[in-house]
């Protein structure tokens, strides 16, 4: 690595980070849609949550951001027990700066910091084929502590497929296949909306409903009142949607606004937290329909899930959700000895 490069905590330059995010990716992409991960509205909504930014990485040359890894600190029930652990995400380089040392040198660093922090383990996704796969199985090579802990497949559900199309290029076959599918059929309409936004004072009950997968799920986040508050609602980034029966919150989603850059620029929803296991058959029908209508009204062309399997997805694909066509693999960076996460089946904590 050049002697011109630091590696420091990332100064909250934003809007630079964005701009070299979006040109890396590209040149990685092609033509292919990806979402912007680095919107900064995105990234605070990610980091400024977090008093103790240490953990957020970057190499800088003077002024030039260069490469980005953020370490962002959860807490896990595995198996019985709490543990501390760091979802790791968003690792990207300048590509002029690509090969030559700089994005291993910052997740060396971020390793050693997650020891010192006495982390059980780190979580990280990688998508097939790409630079950070790659690099992650170089590491593993070199004897640290990776392991392989879930594939998960995409699932999608098309809003409006002329704009989809338009946006991610999609060939006629596909098209055809989603038509067959049945995903664009438009959701049927409501005689009343069951969903309804969240509110400051659902609060409590959403986090026993989220920490109800504690006794249910093998690996499953672990909330507290100031960290789920911080989750479930941010401008122009976060919302989620609660159903309530007879006064008690029993379902609730919550979904992310990611601007998609294709050939167009749409914006998605990505789901991000799913609980409604008090609900009937009838009733997940009817919060699913609800769910799409609402992102439909608000502009979302589509929305994606992910086949993370700590709750029942059929009513989705009774929805005409349909398998899309990328996959990612979980690792781990264990770090525990007494622990092991290799091939769990289902997990829940969200997709960056």
């Amino acid at each position: 690595m050049s002697s011109d490069i630091s590696i420091e905590n990332f100064r909250g330059d934003y809007e630079n980070l964005e701009k070299m995010a979006i040109s890396s990716w590209r040149d990685e992409y092609g033509l292919a849609s990806f979402p912007n991960f680095y919107r900064p509205a995105f990234l605070k909504f990610l980091i400024e949550r977090y008093s103790d930014k240490r953990q957020i990485v970057a190499a800088y040359r003077g002024d030039e951001i260069v490469t980005f890894f953020a370490n962002l600190p959860r807490r896990f029930h595995f198996k019985g027990k709490k543990y501390k652990a760091v979802l790791s995400c968003l690792l990207v380089t300048r590509k002029e700066e690509l090969r030559r040392g700089i994005a291993l040198a910052v997740i060396n660093e971020a390793l050693k910091q997650n020891k010192e922090y006495h982390y059980d383990f780190a979580l990280y996704t990688l998508e097939k084929g790409h630079r950070s796969t790659l690099m992650i199985k170089k590491l593993e090579e070199a004897g640290n502590p990776v392991e392989w802990v879930k594939k998960q497949n995409v699932i999608a559900r098309v809003l409006d497929l002329d704009r989809v199309a338009a946006s991610e290029g999609l060939k006629g076959w596909e098209c055809a296949a989603i038509k067959l599918w049945g995903a664009l059929k438009p959701p049927k309409p409501s005689r009343g909306r069951r969903l309804r936004e969240y509110r400051r004072e659902d609060l409590d009950q959403c986090v026993d409903l989220l920490n109800s997968y504690h006794d249910k799920v093998t690996l499953a986040l672990d909330w507290d009142r100031e960290s789920l508050g911080w989750e479930l609602d941010y401008l122009d980034v976060s919302q989620t949607l609660v159903w309530e029966k007879e006064g008690k919150i029993e379902g609730l989603i919550n979904f992310i606004y990611h601007d998609h850059l294709g050939k167009l620029k749409e914006r998605w929803a990505w789901i991000n937290h799913v609980a409604y296991l008090g609900l009937t058959n009838k009733e997940r029908k009817t919060f699913i329909l609800d769910f799409l209508r609402y992102i439909q009204e608000v502009g979302c062309i589509g929305t994606i899930e992910w086949t993370k399997k700590y709750y029942p997805q059929w009513p989705f694909i009774r929805a005409h959700f349909f398998p899309y066509f990328r996959s990612v693999a979980m690792v781990s960076w264990t770090f525990n000895k007494d622990i092991n996460l290799k091939n769990i089946p289902d997990v829940y904590e969200v997709q960056i």
